[in-house]
């Protein structure tokens, strides 16, 4: 029976994930704030799939020591860590000079700083069985510059960019271990939307937009394939090879276009 930890893993994408391994019989380790979604989420998961194993933490990930308090737990509970799932996070959304400061740099803390220890600290033990995968929450925004989404933008490339490499690096040595990143489409009722304050954003009114059921499946497909970035949904992969074959200037313009307000 695997043992799988999931950051964020008490709603939208995170939630979804849990359910359909549930389902394949994983032992699951669920990490999020706030404790009371934690609780309804693991209560849900039970009803669903009766006599899951569920662990779950309440920890807030943004915080700087938070990936070795993560990192310790899981070790408490006897179990090796066959998948970990990097999926928590946040937006934020406006000209950079009207965002608030902190809340940027937590959100910075949270997928870059957290992300990075956990990937590490996981990492080293995975190498040592030499089996093991790493899937890591980027974005199609990852892909280019964001006028509007400055940051959160910045942050998914270092998720991509940073996965790529390091899986790259497994090849090379011959080992088992696998580290994915998962480049979502604007993803309707995660509650990104409203936390990043994009109601009155044209992002989440295009055609790309996708659910957190169709991301969840891509992200289990992911577990037991080949390929190091998976852009979820149909058809989007051939989106993404046309839109690299643009200028730069193009690239932006159009990603500023949808992150325009209404």
């Amino acid at each position: 029976m695997p043992t799988t930890l999931i950051t964020g893993g008490s709603s939208g994408i995170g939630l979804e994930t849990a359910r359909l391994l549930a389902k394949q019989g994983h032992t699951l380790l669920l990490v999020a704030l706030p404790e009371t979604e934690l609780a309804s989420a693991k209560k849900q998961l039970l009803e669903e799939a009766p006599g899951t194993p569920i662990e779950t933490l309440a920890i807030d990930l943004s915080k700087a020591d938070s990936a070795q308090q993560v990192y310790d737990w899981a070790q408490t509970i006897g179990k090796p860590i066959d998948y970990l799932i990097n999926n928590a996070g946040f937006g934020t959304w406006g000209f950079i000079d009207d965002l608030d400061i902190e809340r940027e740099a937590s959100m910075i803390q949270l997928h870059v700083g957290t992300l990075y220890r956990l990937t590490r600290l996981f990492l080293a033990d995975m190498l040592q069985r030499d089996s093991g995968r790493i899937v890591n929450l980027s974005s199609i925004s990852a892909f280019q510059a964001n006028p509007m989404l400055a940051t959160y933008g910045a942050t998914k490339s270092f998720v991509l960019q940073f996965s790529r490499a390091i899986n790259q690096e497994m090849r090379e040595r011959r080992s088992q271990v696998r580290v994915i990143a998962v480049c979502p489409t604007p993803v309707r009722a995660t509650g990104f939307q409203s936390g990043a304050a994009m109601e009155k954003s044209n992002l989440f009114k295009s055609w790309m937009v996708t659910t957190p059921q169709v991301v969840a499946k891509s992200i289990v497909r992911s577990l037991d394939g080949r390929r190091d970035m998976v852009i979820p949904g149909r058809g989007f992969d051939w989106v993404y090879a046309l839109t690299k074959r643009l200028p730069d200037r193009w690239q932006i313009l159009i990603s500023g276009a949808h992150l325009k307000t209404q």
